[in-house]
C-alpha cells in the first residue's frame, strides 16, 4: 500500500510538472521588461530619449480570462493578448503605419520615427537574445526583407513571426 502511495505521488508529481511545462511563451512581466532593456539600448545608440510606452489592460470579451494590453497611437498600433491563467503571451501585433504626407526632418516625420524605434524596441522584447544587441539583429533581418518587397516570416523561439507590408503599412504578427 505504501508503495502504492508513493508511486501515486510521483505520478501527480510528473504530471504537474509537464502541465506547467505545457505552457509556453513569455509572461507578460519578462516582456515589459526585455522592452525597457531596448529602449535603453536604442536611447544609446541612436541619440533618443524615449520612454517606455504603457500599454492599457482590457479584457478579450471571450468570458475565459484573456485579456488584452494595447497601445493605440497615431502611428503605431499595439495589441497583445495574454492567456487567462499565467499571463503569458498568446500573441502580439504591431501595426505601424507611415503617414502619406510626410516629409523628411519634419515634426510628422520625426514622431513617425519615434514610433517606428518603440515597435523595434517591442519587436526585440519577443527575440530569445540574451542581450538587447543580440535581440536587434531581429530588426536588420526585417528590414532587409522589407526592402525587397516581399513578407517575412522566422521562428523566434516558440513564436513564429509573420511580417507584412500593404501600402504604407507594416503589420508584424
Amino acid at each position: 500500500m505504501r508503495k502504492l502511495v508513493f508511486l501515486t505521488a510521483l505520478l501527480l508529481l510528473f504530471c504537474a510538472s509537464a502541465c506547467a511545462e505545457g505552457v509556453t511563451g513569455y509572461s507578460y512581466d519578462f516582456f515589459l521588461e526585455r522592452y525597457a532593456e531596448n529602449i535603453d539600448f536604442i536611447n544609446d545608440n541612436a541619440g533618443r530619449m524615449m520612454l517606455p510606452l504603457v500599454p492599457s489592460k482590457r479584457d478579450a470579451g471571450w468570458g475565459d480570462g484573456r485579456e488584452y494590453r494595447e497601445i493605440t497611437g497615431e502611428w503605431l498600433t499595439v495589441e497583445i493578448l495574454l492567456e487567462p491563467v499565467n499571463d503569458i503571451i498568446e500573441s502580439c501585433r504591431l501595426t505601424l503605419a507611415a503617414p502619406a504626407d510626410m516629409t523628411y526632418g519634419s515634426s510628422i516625420h520625426r514622431d513617425f520615427s519615434t514610433s517606428g524605434y518603440q515597435s523595434y524596441a517591442m519587436l526585440m522584447a519577443m527575440d530569445p537574445g540574451e542581450t538587447p544587441y543580440d535581440r536587434y539583429h531581429l530588426v536588420t533581418d526585417v528590414e532587409s526583407w522589407l526592402a525587397t518587397g516581399n513578407d517575412f516570416q522566422k521562428q523566434i523561439g516558440v513564436y513564429s513571426l509573420h511580417v507584412s507590408r500593404s501600402g504604407n503599412m507594416v503589420t508584424m504578427l
